[in-house]
C-alpha cells in the first residue's frame, strides 16, 4: 500500500484539490491519502475549509508527494519560511507531481530548475521571467517529477501515477467513470496518448543529458 500526501495551504484552488482528492478516492486498495499542511485546516479561494491530516513536514514519510495549487494560495505559501523549508522531496526515492502553479514551488524548491515543466496558461509568464522553461503541453515529466498545466488536467497527472505505480488497466478504472457517456474511445485514446508523449520526451531528455553530460 503506496502513501500518498496531497499538500495543501490556504487560499488553494477548489476544483484542483477536490478533483484530485476525488480521483485518488477512487481506489482504496492501492494507497492511503493524507492531506499536509502548516496548519489543522486550510480555506479554498472560494471558502471551504478542509481539515488536514497532518503537518506539512510528514511529506518526507510518503511514496508520492502532490501539490495543488491557487492563484493567491502559491505565492503566500512561496513566501511562507516554514512551508518551504519543512517541504523536504526527494525524486530519487519519491515521485512528486504539480497542478498548475503548484510548479512554481516545484520550481523554487530547485527541483525543475533548467528543466521543462509546465503550469495554466495565465501563469506561465510569471513562471518564465522566474527562468522556467515552461511548454505549451498539458504534462510534462522529469524523472519522477510531473507538472500538469490546466485544472483538468488533472487526469493525465493521476493517470500517469496510476501507471507508474501499476499500469494502464489502473488508471482506467480510477477514470472511466469520469469519461462522457459514448466518449470513452476518444478520451481513452487522449489520455493514453498524452501520458505516453509526456514519458517518451522525459527519455529523450534523460538520454540527452546523459549524452552531455558525458
Amino acid at each position: 500500500m503506496y502513501k500518498v500526501g496531497v499538500v495543501l495551504f490556504d487560499d488553494f484552488t477548489d476544483v484542483d484539490f477536490f478533483l484530485m482528492y476525488d480521483l485518488l478516492g477512487r481506489t482504496s486498495d492501492s494507497w492511503t491519502v493524507s492531506i499536509l499542511g502548516t496548519n489543522p485546516e486550510h480555506s479554498s479561494q472560494l471558502g471551504i475549509t478542509v481539515k488536514t491530516d497532518g503537518h506539512i513536514s510528514e511529506v518526507e514519510s510518503k511514496d508520492v508527494v502532490l501539490l495543488t495549487s491557487g492563484k493567491r494560495g502559491i505565492p503566500a505559501a512561496i513566501k511562507d519560511a516554514e512551508f518551504m523549508s519543512e517541504l523536504v522531496l526527494d525524486p530519487t526515492k519519491q515521485l512528486i507531481g504539480s497542478i498548475c502553479a503548484g510548479a512554481f514551488i516545484l520550481y523554487e524548491l530547485g527541483l525543475l530548475k533548467d528543466k521543462p515543466l509546465t503550469t495554466n496558461p495565465d501563469a506561465k509568464p510569471t513562471l518564465q521571467s522566474m527562468g522556467g522553461d515552461v511548454q505549451d503541453l498539458p504534462l510534462v515529466i522529469n524523472g519522477n517529477i510531473a507538472t500538469a498545466g490546466g485544472c483538468l488536467s488533472l487526469v493525465y497527472l493521476i493517470g500517469w501515477l496510476a501507471e507508474r505505480l501499476f499500469d494502464a488497466n489502473k488508471r482506467r478504472n480510477i477514470q472511466n467513470q469520469l469519461i462522457p457517456a459514448g466518449q470513452f474511445a476518444i478520451f481513452e485514446d487522449l489520455i493514453a496518448t498524452t501520458i505516453h508523449s509526456a514519458e517518451l520526451a522525459n527519455e529523450q531528455n534523460s538520454a540527452l543529458r546523459e549524452t552531455h553530460s558525458a
